[in-house]
């Protein structure tokens, strides 16, 4: 890892290994490799970063065989990928592959407008693989993601309103390029896309293909429920002694963005939290909860429930008591299938916990603690996995 950097009170320019931390939604810690920079002119700022967030991995060849024999190989891995590897010989010689990685590069373009404590942002992603970086690869990717944000505070940052939205574009396989007419009849002719126009379908391509590749991979490559739109509100009141926290969610189902995997997609809901610190900060009182449901693009056969309560208490002694943590946690997740069927879901997850540290004071000062904690998963459903 390295990076060299130089700045000053208006500007930042810097080279190498970077974590950007833009909105959550976008980007957030992941590494990228190349450049970056930000401007700060007084109320207007404006950051890019451009680099490679995936390396090139050759792939290989595992085996070549003659054509003719392509079905009994294909019978021994139906799932491994195979192509022609020579041509010019009489049979064809085939081969089957192990897929290297492609490089990827991203760019991000980030203006943003400061107003005292409150800050509105447009951001823009774009991330591609090059597929000439291997020799063989698999299906190359592309995304593109648009978001705006805003924070507006108040008191001192006492109160704090936060919303987020972003829409992505995805391609699972940009090889062959953008679609064309043709291939867009032979499209309408599967039952699939029979929702959409023919019309609407070209208007899109000529649109969209400014940003990324358009073909029949391309997600979404219609607007019903919106399956990649992602956003979140957030309230978060800060008065001594209590901190109260509320947030509304929705992340789409097909939401993708290269600058953030762990995002957890097909859930809406809410959740609400709050921390209350009493006998001069050495008592702590938490509690939350969070009720979110999945199935936001309406194609699953049920929708899943999912319910999480929560506590806890910590005591900071200031004697020779060790501080003291006990935690609860009661994690339900439900829908209204019969428990006979495969795609039942109807179990409860209770987890409790109790942890005792301290710091002592022999030579040097060390910090010692020691913890339990159980959980037990009752399953209703004809599977009774507990």
């Amino acid at each position: 890892r390295f990076f060299i950097g130089a700045e000053s009170p208006w500007v930042k320019l810097g080279y190498g290994d970077a974590y950007p931390v833009m909105p959550d939604m976008i980007i957030s810690g992941k590494r990228v490799r190349g450049f970056g920079g930000a401007l700060s002119a007084g109320f207007f700022n404006f950051e890019v970063v451009a680099g490679d967030i995936v390396r090139r991995v050759e792939g290989d060849t595992v085996k070549t065989f003659p054509y003719d024999s392509l079905a009994a190989e294909q019978a021994v891995d139906p799932t491994g990928p195979y192509g022609p590897y020579d041509t010019s010989a009489v049979p064809d010689v085939w081969a089957k592959y192990r897929h290297g990685t492609f490089d990827r590069s991203l760019l991000i373009l980030r203006p943003s407008f400061k107003f005292g404590n409150s800050v509105f942002g447009v951001t823009a992603l774009h991330s591609r693989d090059d597929i000439a970086s291997v020799t063989y690869g698999g299906a190359p990717e592309e995304n593109v993601v648009a978001g705006t944000d805003l924070t507006l505070s108040f008191d001192r940052k006492n109160i704090e309103l936060k919303g987020q939205a972003g829409f992505s574009l995805y391609n699972g396989n940009i090889r062959g390029g953008t679609i064309s007419d043709a291939k867009i009849d032979s499209i309408f002719s599967d039952s699939t896309y029979e929702s959409f126009d023919r019309d609407d379908l070209e208007n899109a391509r000529d649109l969209f293909s400014r940003f990324i590749t358009v073909n029949e991979n391309l997600v979404p490559l219609g607007v019903k429920n919106l399956a990649t739109l992602s956003y979140e509100g957030n309230v978060a009141v800060n008065y001594q002694p209590n901190n109260f926290n509320f947030t509304l969610l929705r992340h789409g189902a097909s939401y993708r963005s290269f600058g953030q995997p762990f995002y957890r997609r097909d859930v809406e809901g809410f959740s609400v939290n709050d921390r209350l610190r009493l006998a001069e900060n050495r008592l702590q009182l938490t509690a939350g909860f969070e009720r979110l449901e999945d199935n936001t693009a309406e194609t699953k056969a049920a929708t899943t429930t999912y319910t999480t309560v929560s506590g806890g208490a910590s005591w900071l002694s200031r004697t020779d008591v060790p501080n003291i943590t006990i935690g609860l946690f009661s994690q339900t997740n439900h829908n209204p299938i019969a428990p006979s069927l495969p795609s039942s879901v109807d179990d409860n997850t209770l987890r409790f916990m109790v942890q005792m540290s301290r710091q002592i004071v022999l030579g040097a000062r060390h910090f010692a603690s020691v913890g339990f904690s159980t959980s037990r998963r009752d399953d209703n459903t004809g599977r009774n996995l507990d």
